[in-house]
């Protein structure tokens, strides 16, 4: 499609495929480079219809790839939470497992 394909860091890039936002790529592009991110599906999309295509319903969203699991905080907030996680890509757990990438805590009731 006419593309070029840096495998390494380079500045000259128009956005970045990442797998989810604990990929570096993702940190390097939304920090340094402040580019999209975006799956490889939109540029398999891109080759389906040659031609290219919207980039929103494809970017990396900013908890893509993240478990996450809530304690010591009121079940009307858990589920606001619940749902700003899974609106943003993120896995919502019900149960800290080893699976749980990120842990979100009212350090209040800890004396904090």
């Amino acid at each position: 499609m006419g593309g070029v394909l840096h495998t390494k860091t380079s500045l000259d890039v128009s956005f970045v495929i990442a797998k989810n936002a604990l990929a570096a790529k993702y940190k390097w592009a939304v920090n340094t480079l402040k580019k999209p991110v975006l799956t490889i599906n939109w540029l398999y999309q891109c080759c389906n219809e040659h031609r290219i295509v919207p980039q929103e319903s494809f970017r990396v969203v900013p908890v893509s790839g993240l478990t996450i699991c809530v304690t010591r905080i009121p079940s009307d907030e858990r589920k606001k939470i619940e749902n700003l996680i899974t609106e943003n890509g993120g896995h919502y757990s019900a149960e800290l497992t080893r699976k749980c990438t990120h842990l979100i805590c009212d350090i209040s009731f800890y004396g904090a």
